[in-house]
């Protein structure tokens, strides 16, 4: 059975669009390793498992209107760690692997994320991680460009940036 098309019938009899369909949606997307970056793709199920490259599940650790769309097999599959889930504490809870989304919501519906929660998002998650395993515990460091930060400092190009 189509569970799609049988939603979307059933809305349209009900003289309503499906919502999945009609609109394109802005939203945050995380990868490993790098900053993240706002996008605007299609609402569509399809769309949102193409981004983050598989089934997708949606989990809810902020108060905010906002969800995580994530690969479901992300950690079985071998995709690499990309982030991780802290408690109110600070303390690591949970490690999301491979590319993640994050997008608005607006009751049970994905919705684009407002301004503001895409630049609270986009500073919460600036900073790359890489996980580690130090004195027997998961750890995720924060990654940062080593080049990009002595360049800064020290006003000189290193002998790469002068062959580019």
């Amino acid at each position: 059975m189509d569970y799609e098309y049988e939603s979307r019938k059933t809305w349209e009899s009900e003289g309503q669009p499906a919502q999945m369909d009609t609109e394109d949606i802005t939203v945050l997307s995380v990868k490993p390793l790098r900053e993240p970056c706002v996008i605007t793709i299609p609402n569509k199920l399809r769309t949102l498992q193409d981004q983050v490259g598989g089934m997708i599940e949606a989990i809810y650790p902020f108060e905010d209107p906002v969800t995580i769309l994530l690969n479901d097999e992300g950690k079985l599959n071998g995709s690499m760690p990309n982030r991780g889930l802290y408690d109110s504490n600070g303390n690591l809870y949970d490690v999301i692997a491979g590319t993640f989304l994050i997008v608005g919501l607006s009751g049970e519906d994905f919705c684009s994320l407002s301004e503001e929660l895409s630049a609270k998002y986009m500073e919460e998650y600036k900073i790359p991680e890489r996980m580690a395993f130090i004195n027997g515990r998961i750890r995720m460091l924060p990654v940062t460009d080593s080049r990009k930060s002595q360049n800064q400092t020290s006003g000189k190009r290193s002998r790469t940036d002068e062959a580019r």
